[in-house]
Order: structure tokens, then sequence, then C-alpha cells
């Protein structure tokens, strides 16, 4: 089970992401806004972020250059209705870990990114200890 943040200006589709990933089993939260994404950012840890990158007040972009001012590098995953290259390559060098444009496979296409990035996750924590064994002068149990 991870904690999801999902933005979107769109509460619609927020309240359809809520229910799709609540029946895989994960805690979700919703922001309708950038400015509310920024407190809830600011006041709870997420496993991932899942944000719009049109809105209003605050870009997705902006949400992920906030993010990663303020936590440790939550993966965050970028979408849009209107794909641009300029924030598709803004996006990747930015560190996002996925780009998805909406279509009609949105809910499916994002239950897998954010399956396969919470085993990419889970896998890192375990081998964490692993790894730092191996290095001289580390901390072991």
């Amino acid at each position: 089970m991870a904690r999801l943040l999902i933005i979107d200006d769109e509460e619609s589709l927020c309240r359809v992401l809520k229910i799709a990933f609540r029946k895989k089993g994960h805690l979700v939260e919703t922001a309708s806004s950038g400015q509310a994404a920024t407190k809830m950012i600011d006041s709870r840890v997420f496993d991932l972020i899942i944000s719009d990158i049109r809105m209003p007040d605050l870009t997705g972009i902006d949400l992920l250059e906030y993010a990663q001012k303020t936590h440790n590098a939550t993966p965050f995953i970028l979408i849009t209705a209107v794909p641009t290259m300029s924030t598709a390559i803004q996006a990747i060098n930015l560190g996002a870990y996925r780009y998805i444009i909406k279509t009609d496979r949105l809910v499916e296409e994002l239950s897998l990114t954010v399956e396969r990035e919470l085993e990419e996750l889970t896998l890192h924590k375990e081998n964490l200890p692993l790894s730092l064994a191996h290095i001289p002068g580390s901390v072991k149990d």
C-alpha cells in the first residue's frame, strides 16, 4: 500500500483516479489546485505524486520543482491532455518519473506506471542495506 497524491484541476478526474487507486489498496489524497497541493506536499509524506501539467495557478512543472526543493525526491508522474515537446523535455530533464498523455486509457496506463514505480521503490529500499554493507566504513547491523 502506498500513499499517493493526485493533483488535477479537473475534479472529476481526481475522483476517478482516487477510486481506481483505492481499489488497488492505496491511500489516495487529491488536490484540485497547485496551491492546495503545495500545502499537502509540505504537511505529508507521499510515496508518489501524480500531477496534471496545465492548471490555472501552478503548473505540474512548477509543482515538480517545488517538491524537489522541499522534499527528498518523491517520484513524480506528469499527465497532460495537451502534450508538447518542450514540456516533455522539461519534465524529463527535471526528473519526472514519467510523462503520460491523457487518453481514454489514462487510468490503465497510470495504473501500470504507478505499480512499476512502486515495485522499483520497494526493490531500491530492499537493496539499500545490502549496498551499504559493501561500502568500507559503513554501519553494519
